[in-house]
Order: C-alpha cells, then structure tokens, then sequence
C-alpha cells in the first residue's frame, strides 16, 4: 500500500490528491489537530474530502482529544459525516473510547507509542485484530525520530497479531512547515532519498506513506513502479549502459546482483577502475580474462545506496 499526506492550508492539496489518484494511489492521510492550521478548516476538510471521493481515494486522519475544538465539531462520529474513512489515535483515549470509535471508522491505533499490555486490552475489549492498522508516527523535528531497533521492536508486537503496519517517509522536493526538515518515522530516512527510503521500509511494513506533500522528481511513480510491478528504478550517469528495464538473473549470487541479457561483444576499455564501494555497479572489460571477455556480464544493484 502506498500512500500520500495533504494538509489542509496547502494550496497545492488538490494537485496533489489528482496526481496521486491518477497513478492508482488509493489512500490519503490527514493530520486533524495541527496547531499552525487556522481558518474554516471544516469547509476546506469537506472540500478536499469530495475530490478524494471522486477519484475513489479514502481519507484517515490522525486525531487527538484536542481536534473537535480545533474543528469546531461536537463529537468524533461527525467526520464519519464528512467522509472520513479512518481514523489514526494519537494518545490520550481510553479503551472504552477506543472499542467505540472502532464500531464507526476503520482504526490506526500509535504504533510508535503504543505497548503489548495496552494492545491486550484494547483485542479483550472486543476489537477484532483484522479490523486495526498499527500506523507509525511522523517527527517533524530533527533527532526525533524513531531509532531503527526501537521500530523493528515495536513491529514484533503487531506482527504477532496479524496487524498490518503503516510508516511514513519524508517527501521529496516541498516539506510541510513549519520546521521543513521532513516528515519520516526513522530518524535516518530524514536525510535519505525519499525513494529509497520507500523501498527500504517496505521491506518491513505493509503500507509506505509519504509524510509531506512533496513527491516530486517521479517520486510516486517509482514507488508504484516498484511496489506494483516489482521495478526498481535507479539514476546513474554513463556512457557505456543504456537505459531500460532489466531482469535480475534467477541464480542469486552471494555477493552481487546480477542482470540478465547485458553481454555484448565489443571491447570495453577499462575506466573508473576505483574501489568499489556498496552500491557500486561494475562491468566486466576487456582485460578480465578470456574466459570472461564478454563485457557486462556482472552489474552490482545495491538498494541501500541510492
């Protein structure tokens, strides 16, 4: 699942929302107790919410005990009314609150926040584990995000109830106000490519969203590429490959990525012969050895360093 964020005084949401529905995106998420947030918010919330309607797109919206005045609504059950979907807990609500809240929306309980004991309490209470999504938080500020042990722990307790679990990555190009430093889960995608970012927590989780409104430079495309059609895009500067789609060979070696159908005939004239660091992708030359004189028969494709 992949999945954007708008905000409800960027007046480029709607942009945003269209862009996103038009590559298949299927699900947006909201924040509902920002405290920069001024205006009628609730206008904007109805119109932004239509729009995602119309392109097929549900909405789940983190909530506190401090949205329905910042709303100016006089109880939860309302955004149900105005076409909320979801909604995400931050803390502060009690079980009883919690087991009725799950009877109208979809669920997110805190998954960075929340421990076993209060997951115990909250199944015995009568929720059902398939109808919860354990969704992560986003830390606007600098050295606040989750430390990477510490998430991988979290995961354990909802993997072993069969919740599914929601994370966010920074957005690429434009990032929420009013710090601008990225909306990421763990403190080390802050400064990451976006993108690879994405690709890495998805080896984790089951549903990637982008923390900011920014997805700029094909974010989404390549990560719908990739979490739809198993594509992994990578931007190198080169004047011996060619750009395309290539398949991994099947035979997995221990130490490499190998690609399929890259030998070619003429002599390859060693360049750039450094040490190779992780990431690094090599072609074979012209002086290898005769056995090996078909050039491009090893590429080295390391997600990490993208």
């Amino acid at each position: 699942m992949i999945g954007i964020s708008f905000y409800l005084q960027d007046p480029l949401a709607e942009a945003q929302i269209i862009h996103a529905a038009n590559l298949g995106v299927k699900r947006a998420f909201t924040s509902l107790h920002i405290p920069e947030e001024k205006g009628d918010l609730v206008k904007r919330m109805i119109r932004l919410l239509k729009l995602s309607e119309s392109y097929g797109m549900e909405i789940h919206a983190d909530v506190s005990l401090n949205t329905l005045n910042h709303l100016g609504i006089c109880k939860f059950t309302d955004l149900k009314q105005l076409g909320i979907k979801g909604i995400r807990l931050d803390d502060g609500f009690d079980r009883e609150a919690v087991t009725s809240l799950s009877k109208v929306f979809s669920l997110s309980l805190n998954a960075s926040t929340l421990n076993e004991d209060d997951l115990l309490a909250i199944l015995g209470s009568g929720v059902e584990p398939e109808s919860l999504i354990a969704w992560h938080n986003f830390y606007p500020r600098r050295e606040t995000g989750l430390e990477e042990e510490f998430f991988h722990e979290q995961n354990r307790i909802f993997k072993k109830y069969g919740i599914p679990i929601f994370a966010f990555i920074p957005g690429a190009g434009s990032k929420r106000r009013p710090l601008h430093d990225g909306l990421p889960t763990l403190e080390k995608h802050r400064l990451m490519n976006p993108y690879a970012a994405g690709v890495e927590l998805f080896q984790h989780v089951d549903g990637v969203h982008v923390g900011d409104q920014g997805t700029e430079n094909n974010m989404l495309e390549n990560l719908t590429a990739y979490k739809n059609l198993n594509i992994l895009s990578i931007r190198i500067e080169s004047q011996l490959f060619e750009g395309g789609q290539y398949k991994l060979r099947p035979d997995v070696s221990q130490d490499v990525f190998r690609l399929q159908n890259t030998r070619v005939t003429a002599n390859v004239v060693p360049s750039n012969t450094v040490t190779r660091s992780l990431g690094s992708i090599t072609m074979d030359t012209e002086d290898i050895g005769e056995r090996f004189k078909f050039a491009g028969e090893t590429w080295r494709l390391i997600t990490e360093s993208m």
